[in-house]
């Protein structure tokens, strides 16, 4: 078989869409799942590790880790969230590592060496590069946001002296109530359905628009190196070196630019949901 014919055989999206392992009951378990899996194995042990015998002047990795984490709190929540960062900080470190940890995973070969063991390839691959995992974790923000406000509603209405169940509903219907912009007068009361819609379908967009910005990219950075490293051999094979050399240069280039998307695009999905959380656990949002 010719280079060229390999070349066309070759897929760049099968190394970022899902591929199924085994059935698990009615659920098709894929290597994004298994991925998913084992970021947040890593996650169980590597924190743990780390906050073991915490020394006074952190050194070495726990040093790294600690100015990722003090960064997320002073420079991202702090500013949203204000006196209610240390009740969302554990979420907001949570969703940022593990969005980081499947990133970082994605990009390591793990492919080759599962192929070599299991005798089985697209074993492993870039959970965040999968849109279905991507609206799972908007998801988890988007409950997140809109639970948050209403609990915040609900201890405001506490404070007032109504009762739990009269601060429930109260809670409920004022966090909606203030999506709305108040407007005084008989024009607020015509514009108060419409802005509701409006302001009803900003909030489902918010998410989508988490899920669609990480998964765009993680996928995209994908696909053009898996396509610039499907075309490397050969042009090496053709014997044309100048374009096979700059080729394989770029794509190391391409590596250094997608571990720097990697940890943007986790500080971007963690900075977005503190903002909205910021703006749904205030009264006057």
């Amino acid at each position: 078989m010719s280079w060229m014919t390999l070349i066309a055989a070759a897929d760049p999206m099968e190394h970022v869409l899902p591929h199924k392992l085994f059935d698990l009951g009615p659920l098709a378990f894929t290597n994004h799942m298994l991925m998913l899996v084992v970021s947040g194995v890593l996650m169980l042990l590597v924190f743990p590790a780390i906050a073991r015998g915490y020394p006074l002047v952190p050194t070495g990795t726990r040093n790294l880790f600690e100015a990722i984490m003090q960064f997320i709190r002073t420079e991202v929540a702090y500013p949203a969230l204000h006196h209610h960062t240390d009740r969302f900080i554990p979420f907001l470190w949570t969703l940022f590592f593990f969005i980081l940890f499947n990133n970082l995973l994605g990009m390591v070969p793990l492919d080759p060496l599962a192929l070599l063991v299991f005798g089985k390839g697209h074993v492993m691959g870039t959970a965040t590069a999968g849109l279905s995992v991507t609206a799972g974790l908007a998801a988890v923000a988007f409950v997140m946001i809109h639970v948050s406000g209403i609990i915040e509603q609900y201890h405001h209405q506490r404070h007032h002296g109504r009762d739990p169940i009269t601060a429930s509903a109260l809670g409920f219907v004022m966090y909606w109530y203030n999506f709305v912009p108040h407007i005084p007068g008989f024009i607020g009361v015509l514009l108060f359905l419409p802005l509701l819609v409006l302001e009803l379908i900003g909030a489902a967009v918010k998410p989508f628009a988490l899920a669609v910005r990480l998964f765009a990219n993680m996928m995209a950075g994908h696909i053009v190196l898996a396509s610039l490293l499907v075309l490397a051999p050969a042009l090496r094979h053709l014997g044309d070196w100048a374009i096979a050399v700059p080729t394989i240069l770029g794509c190391a280039a391409l590596g250094c630019l997608e571990l720097f998307v990697a940890f943007l695009q986790a500080y971007i999905f963690t900075f977005l949901t503190c903002m909205f959380i910021g703006a749904a656990v205030s009264p006057e949002h």
